[in-house]
């Protein structure tokens, strides 16, 4: 992918920095919400983590456990790509990045597997960086790879002026591995870097907590705590909306559900953006972050219920941030989605809460309304799949 030249100053960065607001200082204490992230700007992910994986056998190997298809990603191609590793019930552990490299960085695998092969480097959660590795050992047999952590900064980089959608705009330099983030418009693009490139990059930094508001905003889950490791499924998680998924490809574990909830399923259920409100307040037009916002939370995930029954859960609150967060909606119950010729149960009219028991020293419960908003992007990925059946066929 790269020269050894390259890959000498890797780290390195050309791009000149324009428009630059100095960084001043993150929230100081938990209670302080993040504010508006800037139309262009950058954080580090300090709450992502590197794997290497590399080997004569890496690629085949990781062929068989994702849900994209590696053999789409050459070596010689610019950039990463977005993908999951599922388990043997369809059901998501990990939503990660991954970027080809042609040599992995020098290094030498303590069972004696040589760099000079290709490899991998795997962006995960942090939290569950170690569960990702005893993952990947599980199904190593007798593959020949080396699996390792790796230290490099990871940055998240956007300009909402500039579109960031080709492979020219991967990464600002090619001493870099990066990528376009695919899973919504506008994202931007992921960068990674041995060096702190933060005087280089365009924009405003910002907190990685600005980078979920944005986040959050567009609709994009992202690890263990807004898809449930071992309880979500690819579809429900949007995975396939955002480019994670290759339908065409071969056996891979977790396949078969999820080739057979394309082909054949309904998906009722999908991660929306949603917006916190108080009882006594009218519900929002449209979703806006409030950084002056003084809503509660809930403590962990919890049922969303109608107001005016006692019917079913109309879906599950996930995680959020002052009065926005993520939460897996039944479509047909919280918006205006029509996935079948019956029709839909949603009115206008209708209103959704969160309820969750209340500390020891307070005698009510508490209670927040919600409601859920379909992001555009995501019924543009389904008339541009519908295109691609029909040409299928």
């Amino acid at each position: 992918m790269f020269s050894r030249a390259s890959r000498s100053h890797l780290g390195e960065i050309c791009l000149s920095a324009t428009n630059r607001r100095s960084f001043s200082s993150l929230a100081s204490a938990a209670s302080i919400l993040p504010s508006l992230p800037p139309s262009t700007g950058f954080a580090r992910l300090t709450d992502r983590a590197l794997i290497l994986l590399y080997g004569q056998d890496a690629a085949h190997y990781l062929q068989g456990l994702t849900t994209a298809n590696i053999k789409d990603f050459t070596f010689d191609s610019l950039g990463g790509f977005y993908t999951a590793f599922l388990n043997a019930q369809g059901r998501v552990l990990h939503d990660v990045f991954v970027y080809p490299i042609d040599h992995p960085l020098g290094l030498k695998g303590k069972d004696g597997i040589t760099s000079d092969k290709p490899g991998f480097l795997i962006d995960v959660d942090k939290a569950h960086a170690d569960i990702l590795r005893s993952h990947l050992k599980r199904y190593r047999l007798r593959a020949r790879i080396a699996i390792e952590p790796a230290d490099f900064h990871i940055w998240a980089t956007w300009d909402d002026v500039i579109a960031i959608d080709s492979k020219s705009d991967i990464a600002p330099s090619a001493h870099d591995f990066g990528c376009v983030d695919p899973r919504a418009p506008g994202m931007g693009r992921r960068i990674l870097s041995v060096a702190n490139i933060s005087q280089a990059l365009p924009g405003e930094e910002t907190s990685v907590e600005q980078y979920d508001v944005r986040r959050i905003l567009k609709g994009v889950p992202q690890g263990h705590r807004e898809i449930i490791s071992g309880e979500a499924l690819p579809h429900e998680s949007n995975i396939d909306y955002m480019s994670g998924i290759d339908f065409r490809k071969g056996c891979y574990v977790g396949q078969e559900l999820t080739i057979r909830t394309h082909h054949t399923g309904v998906v009722r259920k999908r991660i929306l953006p949603v917006q916190l409100y108080k009882p006594n307040e009218k519900p929002p037009d449209s979703l806006q972050y409030e950084p002056s916002s003084n809503a509660t939370l809930p403590d962990a995930p919890r049922n969303i219920a109608r107001v005016d029954t006692r019917g079913r859960s109309a879906g599950k609150f996930l995680r959020g941030v002052g009065n926005i967060g993520l939460a897996l909606c039944r479509l047909e119950t919280m918006t205006d989605v029509k996935l079948t010729e019956e029709g839909n149960q949603w009115s206008p009219e209708h209103e959704f809460k969160v309820s969750w028991p209340a500390e020891e020293h307070q005698a009510n419960e508490h209670e927040v309304k919600i409601k859920a908003f379909v992001p555009e992007w995501h019924m543009n990925r389904v008339s541009l799949r519908s295109r691609h059946q029909q040409q299928s066929a």
